[in-house]
């Protein structure tokens, strides 16, 4: 069994689940939920990456794949002050939305580098 490696750099916010709810099922569900959320969240969508078997799910707007061995230039400042409200609105209406609002440790959205070891 081979290992596959790559990050990502996204604009979004981290859902922290709980213990007993696998990243694998919550991305199930929102295949399904985001598709109704479409017209109030256009730019939203998710990203499932961590470590191996203990992924982390996150809500994201923009999202880039640096695969490993590349480099990719990222320039988040050329993301106007307009887009970035607009992102803000979104994410957290599907974080609304979806439920995830009361979760402990939920953070507001921001650039992530996330680490994916698949």
């Amino acid at each position: 069994m081979g290992f596959y490696h790559s990050t990502y750099f996204a604009y979004g916010v981290h859902i922290p689940l709980p213990d007993d709810v696998h990243p694998w099922t919550e991305n199930e569900r929102l295949d399904e939920q985001l598709r109704t959320l479409k017209e109030q969240c256009p730019d939203v969508g998710y990203l499932s990456a961590g470590n191996y078997d203990a992924d982390e799910l996150f809500l994201t707007t923009q999202c880039d794949e640096v695969g490993l061995g590349t480099y990719k230039h990222v320039t988040p400042e050329t993301v106007s002050a307009e887009q970035l409200a607009d992102w803000n609105r979104q994410l957290a209406a599907a974080v609304h939305a979806l439920g995830y609002g009361d979760l402990p440790g939920l953070s507001g959205p921001g650039w992530l580098c996330v680490p994916d070891l698949s």
